[in-house]
């Protein structure tokens, strides 16, 4: 029986990638041309040891909800609901100083 050795992980710009990922882009395996780039893409990397997450991505991180595609969860409506009245004061200030 014999364990799996783990891959050593490092760290560029934030992102987790396997020890093994080439110095550049274009000496890996997937680079079809500079015009053309990686046939991946930077999402899709074969050297990734995690998927990148968006923003958005992140806040749904441990919703239920969120299977697949990020959803509309209370998290997101509290920020719209910040988002709205700022907006509405904004809104009131403005044209409090035009009448006044």
């Amino acid at each position: 029986m014999s364990k799996k050795a783990k891959r050593k992980i490092i760290l560029i710009d934030g992102i987790r990638y396997y020890a093994d990922r080439p110095d550049t882009c274009r000496k890996c395996f997937f680079w079809k041309n500079r015009k053309v780039g990686c046939i991946l893409g930077k999402q899709n990397c074969y050297y990734l040891a995690e998927a990148v997450m968006t923003a958005q991505e992140k806040k749904c991180e441990g919703c239920c909800y969120a299977k697949g595609q990020p959803c509309v969860s209370a998290v997101c409506y509290q920020e719209l609901d910040v988002w709205l009245r700022a907006t509405r004061i904004n809104r009131a200030q403005r044209e409090g100083a035009a009448n006044g």
